[in-house]
């Protein structure tokens, strides 16, 4: 073997010259590795939020007030292609901050009586609820002898188990006719009696008889009302619930609600906090349509 050959056969790889057209591959720096992989996870949590936000989302059921539709532990397929709304906030944030955030409201369609909906309530920030939603906005609504009757017409309600409408629980199961407010309705404040002791708010000149109702209502001058669940009232953004002085000088003003508002309830009636305790909820505070439950796989089935 000739001192040629020799030197080519110990010659260190990396020393000899790259193969033609071939560029030498250069290694990254630490630095760019941790940057390379930072983007990576980035890219991927970005695109797990635009799937949870527009397309479906996996919920688990906690409790039983949608008994006997789904049972506690199972977890739903929840679409958004259908209708949702999509709250931009963070996990960290307290509860009157993610409330007080914007929402996004995306889907091809919108809520229909009888849905099961993931929803969430004022005052409870982002935390889900699965209940079926009863009401549309602009209807009247009542429960008679554990029957629902929406617009004076009976339905049978087949999901709802017989055991279930006894009047008991902390909501009970039977109310007298409500009106489930809707976009453009007119909210004033009114005295209650004939001496003018006392205020309350009312919804087209019908007494409200929740507390709070999750919309603002706004006058021809621009001025904002604000009825909240806890009682207050806000105008302009300025509790005066311990202002009488403030609130008479309101009596007779015309507000507009700026949203239309729904009525959910649970189907198992005597265990469900539902619109009969929290009021009807506003289109943004529904955030996704129960579709299909998907675990455990034995209990695979579609949500009517």
């Amino acid at each position: 073997m000739s001192e040629e050959e020799i030197r080519n056969v110990n010659a260190d790889p990396e020393e000899a010259a790259p193969e033609a057209g071939k560029p030498k591959k250069e290694k990254k720096s630490v630095g760019a590795e941790i940057l390379s992989w930072v983007l990576t996870l980035l890219t991927a949590v970005v695109a797990a939020l635009v799937i949870r936000s527009v397309l479906f989302e996996p919920v688990r059921v906690d409790g039983a007030s949608m008994n006997d539709t789904l049972a506690d532990g199972e977890v739903m397929f929840v679409s958004k292609l259908d209708y949702a709304s999509t709250w931009l906030s963070l996990p960290w944030q307290d509860n009157e901050t993610k409330e007080g955030m914007p929402r996004l409201t995306t889907g091809f369609g919108s809520p229909s009586r009888f849905d099961v909906v993931i929803c969430r309530y004022p005052g409870r920030g982002d935390t889900n609820f699965v209940k079926r939603l009863i009401g549309l906005p602009g209807d009247r609504v009542k429960i008679e002898d554990g029957f629902l009757y929406v617009n004076e017409e009976k339905f049978e309600e087949a999901y709802v188990n017989d055991d279930y409408r006894v009047n008991s629980g902390s909501a009970g199961a039977s109310f007298d006719e409500v009106y489930i407010p809707k976009k453009g309705d007119v909210l004033t404040l009114q005295y209650t009696d004939a001496n003018q002791n006392r205020i309350g708010v009312y919804v087209n000149g019908e007494a409200w008889i929740w507390r709070g109702i999750s919309s603002d209502a706004v006058a021809e001058d621009g001025t904002r009302l604000s009825y909240r669940k806890d009682g207050s009232l806000l105008l302009n953004g300025e509790d005066i619930t311990a202002s009488t002085q403030k609130i008479i000088e309101l009596v007779g003003k015309e507000f507009r609600l700026e949203k239309d508002l729904y009525f959910v309830m649970g189907d198992h009636r005597n265990n469900s906090n539902d619109s009969r305790a929290q009021g009807p909820i506003s289109r943004d505070m529904i955030v996704g349509h129960v579709r299909f439950v998907f675990f455990p796989f034995n209990s695979w089935r579609g949500i009517q």
